[in-house]
């Protein structure tokens, strides 16, 4: 079954679903969804996310998710060119495993969200797992509503902006990251700072 992850929002919350495919229908998956808190505008956030010391220029990611990861860094992870989507809360970008397209990386700026990393952090009691981490030094945490990670699933958050996080969900069927599939986001998400930075 091939298995491709998809955005949506609901109720006033960001939410990203893993979606699953068969002879070509998507269906969805209830199994799967990662917490990334939007509050209504009225709400505000706490902002208690730690600030991003360095800002990264965000502008290309904002139309073209794909331009998230070089193709230099590209072919040093082992994936395929991105494939350009529009989803409800801005772009995104569905890139495969060069050899197995069961394995898949799904990266959003999340531009619903206006207090970056603070609005995940404000929604994280929705949360099956909340871990904060850093990426390069950037801010970031591993959270999703249902704990997928030991079936090939991760979603990590990692604050660019004050204002922006993006969202990597990592869907892997084979290989050593279906069982450990946050090491692959974290990869991802590195891999994505360095290009942001030479940007």
């Amino acid at each position: 079954m091939r298995r491709s992850l998809v955005l949506l929002v609901a109720a006033g919350a960001l939410v990203a679903g893993c979606s699953g495919t068969k002879n070509g229908t998507a269906g969805s998956d209830p199994s799967y969804t990662t917490g990334a808190g939007s509050p209504s505008a009225s709400s505000g956030s706490s902002g208690s996310a730690p600030k991003v010391a360095s800002p990264l220029k965000t502008s290309s990611i904002e139309t073209d998710a794909c331009s998230a990861l070089s193709a230099a860094k590209r072919s040093e992870l082992g994936l395929s060119e991105g494939e350009r989507r529009t989803t409800s809360v801005g772009p995104g970008c569905s890139i495969f495993a060069a050899e197995d397209r069961l394995n898949q990386i799904e990266i959003s700026p999340v531009l619903a969200n206006k207090n970056g990393l603070s609005d995940v952090y404000d929604t994280k009691a929705n949360d099956a797992y909340f871990e904060e981490t850093q990426v390069s030094g950037y801010p970031a945490v591993y959270a999703a509503a249902l704990d997928g990670r030991k079936s090939g699933k991760c979603g990590l958050f990692v604050g660019v902006t004050d204002q922006l996080a993006v969202n990597i969900l990592v869907q892997y069927d084979n290989g050593p990251g279906a069982s450990d599939p946050c090491p692959v986001a974290l990869k991802v998400g590195e891999a994505m700072i360095q290009t942001l930075k030479e940007g």
